[in-house]
């Protein structure tokens, strides 16, 4: 059964007529006949009694008139649905992002994309950036933004700026009256961070462990915000990632330079390299390429 056939169909239920039909379907009438005698076959039996002077539909035929137009106008809303997403006029996309860049980032992004798509939403899912991974390469997202991933052959990565870390103390501390410290220093203080499997916490560690250092671990959370206040609170030091910077306590804490710091890794957009991205995603993409992370900084 073919839409070309159903619309025939209910033309001819319509009009009775196959001359009619025909020229409102600009087909043949051998045409229009061959379609519905096709369809007959099809569903196994008549749907239209014909003689030399008139067309009548047989109980069949009149049964099957409501499901053609629901079959049919469930694929004109599908077709419109697709055609409006392929526009960017109508549709959602769903991304999942560490926590640190859903709060200080994207918020941005979205903004202008939104101004240059107002029917698009969006579904941010802020996950640690071993999930997504998982779920990207699971399918259960299409886009992920993350710290770059170990070298993956199923995977794409597209690095967006490179992020590295400042130290942040409470503002009465010793070393908040310095202009910069050095991770050595930090590491001999109580430490607030994140928890694990969170990959700033995997940095800062893997960072002590080549000083020959440990995390002297004081408290751990889930999120940045929280790790500012725990700070405040003069409970630790912490170092958090540059971008983040606007989004501290500045009135209780002090945010510091570290000399000498190499702890940095990349952050960008991965995907599947076998997937088809949808449109919306491509152009997320290329919103997320155009976008100046370094007006966030400036803005400090």
């Amino acid at each position: 059964m073919t839409l070309k056939q159903l619309k025939a169909f209910l033309v001819l239920a319509r009009t009775l007529n196959y001359a009619s039909a025909s020229t409102e379907l600009h087909l043949s009438q051998s045409a229009l006949s061959l379609s519905i005698k096709s369809l007959e076959e099809e569903l196994g039996g008549k749907l239209f009694k014909r003689n030399t002077r008139r067309v009548e539909l047989t109980q069949e035929g009149l049964s099957l008139i409501p499901f053609a137009r629901k079959l049919l106008a469930n694929w004109e809303d599908m077709e419109k649905d697709v055609k409006q997403r392929f526009k960017l006029h109508r549709g959602t996309l769903s991304i999942a992002s560490m926590p640190f860049v859903t709060h200080a980032i994207l918020p941005e992004v979205i903004k202008i994309f939104s101004s240059e798509h107002p029917n698009l939403s969006f579904s941010i899912h802020d996950i640690p950036n071993e999930r997504i991974i998982e779920n990207v390469l699971d399918g259960i997202f299409e886009l992920g933004i993350c710290f770059e991933p170990v070298m993956n052959e199923q995977l794409e990565f597209k690095p967006l700026f490179d992020e590295d870390f400042l130290a942040l103390v409470p503002k009465h501390h010793l070393l908040a009256q310095q202009n910069s410290v050095q991770w050595p220093e930090l590491y001999a203080c109580p430490f607030v961070t994140l928890q694990h499997p969170s990959i700033v916490r995997h940095l800062l560690e893997q960072n002590a462990q080549q000083h020959g250092l440990i995390l002297d671990l004081k408290v751990e959370c889930h999120q940045i915000s929280t790790l500012s206040s725990l700070v405040a609170l003069d409970i630790g030091v912490s170092a958090i990632p540059r971008h983040f910077q606007n989004f501290i306590d500045k009135e209780h804490n002090v945010l510091l330079e570290i000399e000498n710091s190499d702890v940095h890794q990349a952050v960008g957009i991965v995907y599947k390299k076998d997937g088809e991205l949808s449109n919306v995603s491509l152009q997320f993409i290329e919103a997320l390429t155009r976008f100046s992370y370094a007006s966030i900084l400036k803005s400090a």
